[in-house]
């Protein structure tokens, strides 16, 4: 499932996405679509300032879709996450595909020392796994067109919230 639907990710025609919001979800969407080439351009050319921001975003997105399974009562099964993360994470880099997986299963085994160890010491690890958990628990909430809609709303409410007003 590598090629993908486009218009999944970054920016216009292929280019860098410009902030983190835009990184972060581009990122998730393409992980959701399961679109390895728009996973590829949310992080395109990411120094480390731009990968702080977007993994700020992407923790954001993180603590509030987990207080959503969290409101709805919503049981994770281990191998439900499983399966999810598997099929997700195959959008996932090439040298990412294994670490997200391993760090996903630890996870949803409660596994926190595992779950750590699978990305410790890599900073773009990180944004991978945490957008793969974003993606994973947001097909198991709503399914895959009702997220990709969810995403698009987020999306935007965060611009609407970006230009202040009367600009």
């Amino acid at each position: 499932m590598r090629a993908g639907r486009g218009g999944a990710g970054g920016g216009a025609g292929g280019a860098a996405p410009a902030t983190a919001a835009d990184r972060a979800l581009g990122v998730v969407r393409g992980y959701a679509a399961c679109d390895a080439a728009a996973v590829t351009r949310a992080l395109v050319r990411v120094g480390e300032a731009e990968r702080q921001q977007t993994y700020a975003v992407l923790g954001g997105l993180l603590r509030s879709t987990l207080a959503l399974v969290a409101l709805t009562g919503r049981e994770l099964r281990t191998g439900e996450v499983v399966r999810l993360a598997d099929e997700v994470a195959a959008a996932a880099p090439t040298a990412y595909e294994f670490t997200v997986t391993q760090a996903v299963r630890a996870w949803a085994r409660g596994d926190q020392e595992g779950f750590r160890g699978a990305h410790a010491d890599d900073p773009l690890g990180d944004l991978h796994v945490t957008a793969v958990l974003v993606v994973l628990l947001g097909l198991a909430l709503w399914g895959r067109e009702t997220f990709l809609d969810t995403l698009r709303a987020y999306e935007e409410v965060a611009r609407t919230l970006a230009v202040p007003p009367g600009a």
